[in-house]
């Protein structure tokens, strides 16, 4: 009789967390399969990605609001793999009706005139949002101890607050600031934008780190507290439960390709438009990054 009641208490705990799982594994799942389609992007294939906006703002008193970062992080819902794709801020585009750089399009009509023009652009939905100002990215890096990076050249810049010496070290906060700042180097905006996307990289992997588990509470709090999203808490959940296979598999790199141009005494960065079809694919075989494997040998 008791041996009968065990196995009936271990058949129902097994069907009780078995259905649990598939109930939170359905959850917490992000909506990739959203098919609305909107006017400005009728034809774009973009059904199985997940979009997010990545704004980056100066943030600094006396600064115009102009998004200083402009990145498009997707996300496969199929396969797991992720993509960075860096807008250089001089970008060509139309904002509207008339040419300008992109940059401009949050200082006339902030978050939703931006979201509009990047998505009109590429052609592809844009998910989601998440603007974080020079501040909030200190405070990010500092939470999880810093990252590692090599710095490529003596970067001094002392009206900037920039001072690194070249090679590889451990940086705070305010160093990593200042590293993903920096744009004396001999590619200039399109280094700029690298060093960004291996700064989100690095930040990511280490918050993940068994040592940094303690302080992931600290790292959600100064997220919900400095950085504006519309990211709800659901998708947060979501996103961290794919994040170690997202970063095992690598992350795509890609900067918008193109040329500087002056037009009408104007430095732009005349965009690749035949590129962009092809750019928007994720593919591991393509400029897949490898940052992690290179942390690992170090």
């Amino acid at each position: 009789m008791r041996k009968l009641l065990f196995n009936k208490v271990i058949i129902f705990l097994v069907v009780f967390l078995s259905v649990g799982y598939l109930v939170y594994d359905n959850y917490f799942t992000l909506p990739f399969d959203n098919k609305q389609v909107t006017e400005n992007t009728p034809n774009q294939p973009e059904f199985g990605k997940f979009n997010v906006l990545l704004l980056g703002l100066d943030g600094r008193q006396g600064v115009n609001d102009r998004a200083d970062t402009i990145i498009v992080a997707s996300l496969d819902g199929k396969t797991n793999q992720a993509q960075l794709l860096s807008i250089p801020r001089d970008t060509r585009v139309k904002i509207k009706g008339a040419w300008d750089k992109i940059n401009a399009a949050y200082a006339y009509g902030g978050l939703e005139l931006t979201q509009d023009t990047v998505s009109e652009f590429l052609g592809v939905r844009i998910d989601r949002y998440a603007i974080i100002d020079f501040t909030s990215l200190v405070k990010l890096v500092d939470a999880v101890g810093g990252i590692e990076v090599e710095v490529p050249v003596r970067m001094y810049v002392p009206l900037e607050g920039i001072d690194l010496k070249q090679g590889k070290q451990h940086l705070t906060g305010e160093q990593v600031l200042a590293y993903a700042r920096f744009r004396g180097t001999m590619e200039g905006d399109i280094g700029r934008a690298k060093r960004q996307q291996e700064v989100i990289q690095l930040l990511l992997q280490k918050a993940l780190q068994a040592e940094n588990l303690p302080r992931l509470g600290q790292f959600v709090e100064i997220v919900q507290d400095n950085v504006e999203t519309d990211l709800t808490a659901k998708e947060m959940i979501s996103l961290a439960r794919i994040a170690p296979d997202v970063i095992d598999k690598g992350v795509a790199t890609e900067i918008l390709p193109g040329k500087n141009k002056k037009i009408d005494g104007i430095w732009y960065w005349e965009p690749d438009l035949a590129s962009i079809d092809a750019l928007l694919e994720i593919a591991t075989s393509r400029h897949i990054a490898t940052i992690q494997n290179s942390t690992k040998k170090s």
